[in-house]
């Protein structure tokens, strides 16, 4: 199942509905092409602190991506049955996970980008409002929900390394209003922090 013309009509980025598609078993592709000297970002690019390490992110394959949450992260995060994220072509290696069924129904991945946050969120077409920029033990991070889709989750970008970006992805699966946005991104940020926390052991 391919979702290139969703990600298309969504302004260049999947994320979130990607996300959903990715743990009901679809294939996901990672994010269209800008044109040269074009920009789907729809807010200035945020500064970031500096970075306190480099987390070992680089050339992490979907098996190792699979091992940065912990049992009890998971418990915490409501989520179990971490996979490898399903590929079609060019994508991020990653590791999606799905509800372990004591909460909302929604979809956790985790991804590896080789490229560093700055030139990565040019990428990125956000909702109006929706960028966000905080700290994640340390690390520079970026909330963004992607425009036109926000009731269906909530990203965050974490600045890892020098070219690296993890990508910490919530998606909502069930329709209704079972989370609102900022829960969403609230968990989103969890998650990210629970990845980062495990690469910071490893460091």
């Amino acid at each position: 199942m391919s979702v290139s013309s969703r990600v298309r009509r969504s302004g260049g980025l999947l994320g979130l509905t990607a996300a959903a598609l990715l743990v009901a078993g679809c294939t996901v592709n990672g994010p269209d092409p800008v044109p040269a000297g074009e920009s789907t970002a729809t807010s200035a690019e945020p500064e970031l602190p500096k970075r306190p390490a480099e987390l070992p992110v680089a050339g992490a394959q979907d098996a190792e991506i699979c091992t940065w949450l912990t049992g009890q992260q998971m418990t915490q995060l409501q989520v179990a049955r971490p996979a490898p994220v399903e590929k079609n072509g060019d994508n991020y290696s990653g590791c999606g996970y799905l509800s372990d069924g004591t909460g909302v129904s929604t979809g956790l991945s985790l991804r590896v980008v080789p490229q560093g946050i700055e030139p990565f969120l040019e990428k990125v077409s956000s909702a109006e409002g929706s960028r966000r920029t905080f700290d994640v033990n340390g690390f520079g991070a970026v909330q963004s929900q992607i425009a036109g889709a926000e009731r269906l989750g909530c990203d965050v970008f974490v600045d890892a390394a020098e070219g690296q970006t993890l990508w910490a992805s919530l998606a909502l699966l069930t329709g209704g209003d079972e989370l609102d946005n900022e829960q969403m991104c609230e968990k989103a940020a969890q998650a990210a922090g629970a990845a980062v926390t495990s690469l910071q052991a490893k460091g």
